[in-house]
């Protein structure tokens, strides 16, 4: 990660950016029994009579990890943005998950686009939050500023605007049987978390670019011990933006069961060949330790699949060189 920091990094994020494009995708899907295999969330559109033939879509790059994932304990959901072919791709479509704290990014974004639509920047109180909630996960700050933004109904405003239509905000104050925060039991898709670090990565009408950066500012800078997910793998000088989320359950709920974990990591890549957003949910594991080891080794084998394979490269769960970057757990 680049660690340029203060008005220096942010103004470097505001020059035009070549590589961006406009991009909106809605992905429907079902929630509950998960599909059998990995599935595409779009398609190649129809040639009209006298046209050229679309190319044909690429491969999706979650098809190399069925065995592993199929071996795997707990409930696994990804989909993966390739902004260089415009494709994405889900892998069991449509499975509901609870966000834990990476539904910090949309309270993020909820109070950016409120000040937007205001013409002004963040309010300097919700501005100071905003830091230690991304950078250090802080739950009392995620608390204050999603009740400065007006709860969850806030959000859920949020959400519809920018086209996330399979993401609930939780209105509990508290998870039950637990003093953790209510907004942990948030539910979304990853198809919605993948729309959702694109409103950030790439321009768009939802935020501008000035609050694309801020935010992103922030998602490149977690603090240590908590960046790893799905930056692992990657090679040194990537650019990447993250969040992550975890959450113990200590009694059953909708989706979970006592005793086991939700593990979540969203964000942005780009480096050496590469420009994707991949975001990986998965819930039922039996401990922390290894739902980020399943999050971790889809995201190695998600950054040999989206960009040129490099010698030492190893199948899903292996270990390589570059599975020991800094941003693995």
């Amino acid at each position: 990660m680049n660690r340029r920091t203060g008005r220096s990094r942010l103004a470097a994020r505001l020059r035009p950016i070549a590589w961006s494009a406009a991009v909106a995708v809605v992905i429907a899907g079902c929630a509950g029994v998960p599909a059998p295999g990995p599935s595409a969330s779009d398609s190649p559109r129809s040639a009209s009579p006298g046209s050229t033939a679309p190319p044909a879509r690429p491969a999706s790059p979650f098809a190399s990890l069925s065995g592993y994932l199929s071996r795997r304990a707990g409930v696994i959901t990804a989909a993966v943005y390739d902004a260089r072919t415009g494709h994405t791709w889900v892998y069991h479509r449509g499975v509901l998950e609870y966000t834990a704290s990476i539904v910090k990014v949309e309270i993020m974004g909820t109070a950016l686009r409120q000040a937007q639509a205001k013409g002004r920047a963040l309010p300097p109180g919700e501005a100071r939050l905003v830091p230690p909630m991304i950078e250090a996960s802080d739950n009392q700050a995620a608390t204050t500023l999603l009740a400065d933004v007006g709860g969850a109904h806030a959000v859920g405003q949020f959400d519809r605007v920018s086209g996330m239509t399979q993401t609930t905000p939780s209105k509990l104050a508290l998870i039950p049987g637990t003093q953790l925060p209510g907004w942990g039991l948030t539910t979304t898709t990853a198809a919605d978390q993948v729309h959702l670090v694109r409103l950030f990565a790439y321009h768009n009408s939802t935020l501008s670019d000035y609050n694309r950066a801020y935010g992103l500012n922030f998602m490149e800078r977690v603090e240590h011990g908590q960046n790893w997910g799905v930056g692992c793998g990657v090679a040194p000088g990537t650019t990447v933006a993250l969040k992550n989320g975890w959450l113990p359950f200590t009694s059953a709920l909708r989706l979970a069961s006592p005793g086991t974990w939700q593990i979540d990591s969203i964000g942005w890549v780009r480096g050496h060949g590469r420009d994707y957003v991949l975001a990986v949910l998965t819930r039922q594991n039996p401990g922390y330790a290894y739902g980020i080891d399943t999050i971790q080794a889809i995201s190695r084998r998600i950054y040999a699949e989206l960009g040129p394979r490099r010698a030492g490269s190893r199948g899903p769960g292996g270990t390589s060189r570059q599975a020991r970057s800094g941003y693995c757990y």
